[in-house]
């Protein structure tokens, strides 16, 4: 049987019965509408750092969504499907600047108080404008935070060795193989561990 020959509703059968080929030939259909429709996102939002391969991703699961999901008797499966894939990507963009406001909230300041007094601060002991990160981060600062190093978790061990050699998260999530929003949570902790250290040796 050629797969490529069924319409949409054969196919959502097919797939329902675990069938592989028309699950990917189900996917071959759909694949240029799911690019399509992450790439009108991906414009919208440019500003914003989210990535391009993510809103597809996205766009897949909302595609497995719908084929679970469907209903013939509702809708047309195109419309339904698109649906899916828009309300999905969606989805992950709002989490995607929720997350993305509260990292900015729990940051290290450069004004952020290191003694009691509140007259030393972070800005005091970097001697430059560079923001936290850049310092945390670079190699002639990591060396120094060894101990801090230390004193995390494994996972959290390596991605901070890996953003130290100047990797991206993109980049840490794809050598660990790790969702990319768990690295960004390790991250986030990191830098709020960090704070306590930085004002524990200042």
């Amino acid at each position: 049987m050629d797969y490529k020959d069924l319409n949409d509703y054969e196919l959502i059968y097919e797939v329902r019965e675990n069938n592989e080929i028309a699950y990917n030939v189900l996917y071959d259909k759909y694949k240029n509408l799911i690019n399509k429709i992450a790439r009108e996102y991906y414009i919208k939002n440019k500003n914003s750092r989210i990535e391009y391969e993510d809103l597809v991703q996205e766009g897949f699961y909302g595609m497995s969504l719908a084929i679970k999901g469907y209903d013939e008797k509702t809708t047309l499966f195109f419309t339904y499907v698109s649906l899916c894939i828009r309300r999905e990507i969606e989805r992950y963009i709002k989490t995607f600047e929720r997350n993305k406001n509260i990292a900015l909230n729990e940051a290290v300041s450069l004004s952020y108080p290191l003694d009691d007094t509140g007259e030393t601060t972070l800005e005091d002991v970097i001697k430059s404008k560079e923001n936290t990160e850049k310092y945390v981060f670079s190699e002639s600062n990591y060396r120094s935070l060894w101990d801090f190093r230390n004193e995390l978790s494994l996972d959290e061990s390596m991605i901070f060795e890996l953003k130290s050699n100047h990797f991206s998260n993109k980049e840490i999530s794809i050598l660990l193989d790790m969702p990319y929003k768990l690295v960004d949570n390790h991250l986030r902790k990191i830098r709020i561990n960090l704070r306590k250290f930085l004002k524990k040796i200042n």
